[in-house]
């Protein structure tokens, strides 16, 4: 009886982070004449999509950030999204691969120890 009590206790009394989905923030690179100019239909065009809770624009020259839920939707779809709403706007959305996510530059001799 004890057990159970623990059990469902515990169960009641859990912290409210520990339900929440796992959130990311997606960097998409925005190019071309169009995108500035259609600026709000790309935000409706994000937030249509479920998963995406925010787009950021602003906060970095020609990229918008994209805060999601983790496992209801992935990167690659915001960027198929996009491109697919913007084709006649000529704006190109891709994910950006920033300092942190892209691959590590070789070293060469000049950088040798």
């Amino acid at each position: 009886m004890l057990t159970m009590t623990l059990t469902v206790g515990l169960g009641v009394f859990q912290p409210a982070r520990a339900s929440q989905a796992a959130m990311e923030r997606v960097p998409v690179a925005l190019t071309g004449p169009g995108c500035d100019s259609h600026e709000n239909e790309l935000s409706r065009a994000l937030l249509a999509l479920q998963g995406v809770n925010a787009a950021h624009f602003h906060r970095i020259p020609d990229h918008v950030l994209v805060d999601i839920t983790v496992g209801m939707i992935v990167p690659e779809e915001l960027v198929r999204h996009l491109n697919t709403a913007a084709t006649s706007w000529q704006c190109r959305a891709e994910i950006m691969q920033s300092c942190i996510t892209a691959a590590p530059v070789p070293q060469t001799r000049k950088d040798a120890p």
